[in-house]
């Protein structure tokens, strides 16, 4: 019965929220208790582009890179069903949202900032961690900068069709369960 419901699903699946948040984490596990494909799109423009996301930023610059997201998002939606992580800047206006919604169903992916600001403190790979002479900030500043950040994307976050808090869940196979089982009464 599962399966069947599933099958009514019209699109994708789409993991939205902010920066390391864990979409992609969740995703692959919510992939595996799918057993639908999973797509990263930070991957997927770093592959179609031969740049790593930092490399990007600092070469290309943001504008550049959102509207790689963009033009690689839509090609997703119109060519892949499965489970896709955003980046947590993708959702930068409306008619994205709008746009996922009309292909798939949204997931918002809902960690606490502190979370936040311990995992990308952790990683170098986010270029939000260094000032402009190529420091890491201090967890304090990256804290405030993350809240502003965040207070900007939290609107179009919130109108995902589905919401899973991450701080109720022990596990990331558990919280897979639990997306699965709200997404199964959503369809």
């Amino acid at each position: 019965m599962n399966g069947n419901r599933l099958e009514r699903l019209n699109g994708s699946i789409y993991l939205c929220g902010f920066m390391a948040s864990g979409k992609s984490t969740l995703g692959k596990a919510l992939a595996k208790e799918l057993k639908w494909d999973f797509r990263d799109l930070d991957s997927v423009i770093e592959q179609k582009e031969s740049m790593a996301i930092t490399e990007i930023f600092r070469e290309k610059g943001e504008a550049y890179f959102r509207e790689k997201e963009w033009e690689y998002l839509r090609s997703l939606t119109m060519e892949f069903k499965g489970i896709v992580a955003l980046g947590g800047g993708a959702l930068q206006d409306q008619r994205i949202v709008d746009h996922l919604k009309i292909h798939g169903l949204l997931v918002f992916v809902d960690t606490p900032m502190e979370q936040i600001v311990e995992r990308v403190y952790e990683s170098e790979e986010r270029p939000v961690l260094f000032d402009e002479s190529g420091k890491i900030k201090s967890k304090e500043t990256l804290f405030t900068e993350l809240k502003t950040l965040y207070s900007g994307r939290i609107e179009f976050y919130k109108q995902a069709q589905i919401t899973i808090k991450t701080s109720l869940f022990t596990s990331v196979q558990e919280m897979a369960e639990a997306v699965k089982d709200k997404i199964l009464r959503h369809v």
